[in-house]
């Protein structure tokens, strides 16, 4: 018995066939059923492994072999029911406790590959999210870029026109203007690329700072007031990529107050200090039952910090102590002349 208990998880089945037959060897050879403690832990063992490494029907079977050889070796000696059904309640007690542990085991890996698909999926969507706010990061700053390559050409022209008399001059001019419709043309074949058959997006004017008063309004008509602290000269003060990446951050912070919390009032900051646009968009709070667990965790919010990494910026969040949620963001700027 003790030397096929050895193989208990390799051979479960053969284990338990071994192990009733030498116990009922043992008993028609004449040794006493209460003789020696291995002939009831030898089961007992052979039986739990079954039951916790086999599958329910094999242990079944062995159930059914142990009650079998149990009933042979009391009706060998002569005794009565009692012996044979103190070996069952051995038997099916050992049963129940290894379909218990089983169910458990298989659960617990049902449980872990379900959070490990789940994580792999998390990673997955943060990795899309990260990558089509890339994408859209890199037309609007097409879109920025080409609006102001267009000026510069235009310029260019007009100061060609105007230095009739001077010929390095209108020379240099027509070098402005062709090397300025050259990168329009490329930048146009860029734009190419990364629509991805999106015609949703073209040439057109991105929102700066001017645009904040109208996203304030939308966003009060959605529930969600704005008291908000901004600097009117910032928009003539600072170039249009920075505003873009700030008010893109600002939409995003104010969209997340709609979705995580029950305020129903947010205050924003932006100001310029020591050389960075500096924005703050805060919350009172609470957050309401299905918002995120995790401070700063959202897609949308990695898309802001994406749009300030750009920039050499950053992006922080988290929950405030009333409940809330608080945005703060730094953009280094060069002020224009």
């Amino acid at each position: 018995m003790t030397v096929a208990l050895a193989f208990r998880r390799v051979r479960p089945l053969p284990v338990v066939a071994v192990v009733a037959v030498a116990g009922t060897v043992e008993t028609l050879s004449g040794v006493p059923l209460d003789q020696g403690t291995i002939v009831l832990i030898a089961p007992v063992i052979a039986m739990f492994t079954v039951c916790t490494w086999a599958s329910i029907r094999t242990a079944l079977v062995a159930a059914a072999v142990f009650l079998a050889a149990f009933a042979i070796q009391t009706w060998s000696f002569g005794d009565g029911i009692g012996n044979w059904l103190f070996g069952a309640v051995f038997v099916i007690a050992t049963l129940i406790a290894g379909f218990t542990i089983q169910a458990r085991t298989r659960e617990a890996e049902r449980l872990r590959e379900a959070a490990v698909r789940h994580e792999t999926q998390l990673e997955l969507s943060a990795r899309d999210a990260a990558d089509r706010e890339r994408t859209r990061i890199a037309r609007e700053l097409h879109d920025v870029i080409s609006h102001s390559v267009t000026v510069m050409v235009v310029q260019a022209g007009a100061a060609e026109r105007v230095s009739m008399a001077n010929p390095p001059a209108q020379d240099a001019m027509r070098t402005v203007q062709q090397v300025g419709r050259q990168a329009l043309g490329e930048l146009s074949g860029l734009l190419g690329v990364l629509r991805d058959g999106d015609e949703s997006i073209g040439l057109g004017p991105q929102p700066g700072l001017d645009a904040l008063p109208e996203l304030f309004d939308r966003s009060a008509a959605a529930g969600v007031t704005v008291d908000a602290v901004v600097a009117p000269e910032l928009g003539r003060q600072l170039p249009a990529g920075p505003q873009l990446a700030t008010f893109r951050i600002l939409q995003e912070a104010l969209t997340n107050v709609r979705k995580h919390s029950a305020a129903t009032s947010a205050r924003v900051q932006l100001q310029l200090d020591s050389g960075a646009l500096r924005l703050s968009v805060d919350d009172e709070g609470p957050a309401r039952e299905e918002g995120p667990a995790a401070p700063g965790g959202g897609l949308g919010l990695q898309g802001a910090r994406e749009r300030a990494k750009v920039y050499g910026g950053t992006v922080d969040a988290g929950r405030t102590a009333s409940g809330g949620f608080r945005v703060r963001a730094a953009i280094p700027v060069q002020e224009l002349e």
